[in-house]
């Protein structure tokens, strides 16, 4: 089942869980890597939603100026067929032979006249016709070729840009659990040294030379190390990963807060510019795969 897409509500409730110092960093470092991919949702949305409406508006312009042009030929057909009447009408007067009558037979040979300048102004006008039609299955031919080129260039960097989105986070991820590690076992294995010296200080035998025996030296030191690792270490490394984490986990969040802004002002974008509707077509293409 596919991944639903990113809302402000995802943000709203993971900025939330960053202000909570009891969250686990690895729980909100699979959060984050999670938005991340549904981000990717809203992305692709994005780019289908652009690549639909321009096709259409493509396919709309096209068919409005072909609908012009299958008006002028119709109308160029009317005008041919009365053509064809004004021929026959012509053979019909000469059909008996040459009118003796001269002023009857400048009328034919005007009406001839005018037939043969009118036939050629109607070729002409189809042949210029065709030429536009012509053009036009042209230039609709190139635009959707480049649009398809541009869907397909748009897929690769589309791809490679949440990988390397997702190959940070990972890195961002064992760079600081290194660090939670080294910080962690200095803190567990510091506090226990800081409170033996403390009570040596104070004049327990911590660091004397009464014993030969490091353990008896240090037993102080030992028993504070063991208490620390029994209820402390994991509340310790806790921390430290927490604080190690929430700069570079606001960071991100808010990188991911300007992406989904900037998703939405294309969105609408695209929506003003093609007069189309997002939810529409998001009710379309769920009836398209149910069907």
């Amino acid at each position: 089942m596919p991944l639903p897409s990113l809302s402000e509500k995802d943000l709203e409730a993971y900025r939330n869980d960053l202000s909570n110092p009891e969250k686990s960093t690895g729980e909100l470092f699979i959060t984050l890597n999670g938005l991340y991919q549904r981000f990717a949702n809203n992305e692709q949305l994005l780019a289908d939603f652009g690549y639909v409406s321009a096709l259409n508006s493509l396919e709309s312009n096209y068919i409005s100026k072909k609908e012009l042009f299958n008006k002028e030929i119709a109308e160029l057909k009317k005008q041919f067929k009365q053509l064809d009447n004004r021929i026959v009408a012509a053979d019909q007067k000469l059909r008996h032979g040459i009118p003796d009558d001269l002023v009857v037979m400048d009328k034919i040979i005007a009406e001839q006249e005018s037939i043969v300048e009118d036939q050629e102004k109607l070729n002409n006008a189809e042949t210029h016709i065709v030429e536009e039609v012509r053009k036009i299955d042209i230039e609709h031919g190139k635009a959707l070729q480049k649009l398809e080129q541009q869907q397909k260039n748009g897929e690769t960097p589309f791809k490679g840009k949440f990988s390397a989105f997702n190959e940070q986070i990972r890195n961002a991820e064992k760079g600081i659990t290194l660090k939670t590690r080294g910080l962690s076992l200095l803190a567990i294995i510091g506090i226990p040294l800081i409170i033996d010296l403390f009570f040596g200080i104070i004049g327990f035998l911590t660091f004397s030379k009464s014993s030969n025996n490091i353990i008896f030296n240090h037993y102080i030191f030992l028993i504070s190390l063991i208490l620390i690792e029994l209820f402390l270490a994991d509340k310790i490394r806790n921390r430290i990963s927490w604080m190690l984490s929430l700069t570079y986990l606001k960071d991100s969040l808010n990188i991911l807060d300007n992406l989904f802004n900037e998703n939405k002002r294309q969105l609408a974008k695209i929506e003003s510019e093609y007069h189309s509707s997002l939810s529409e077509f998001i009710k379309e293409s769920s009836q398209a795969l149910n069907d």
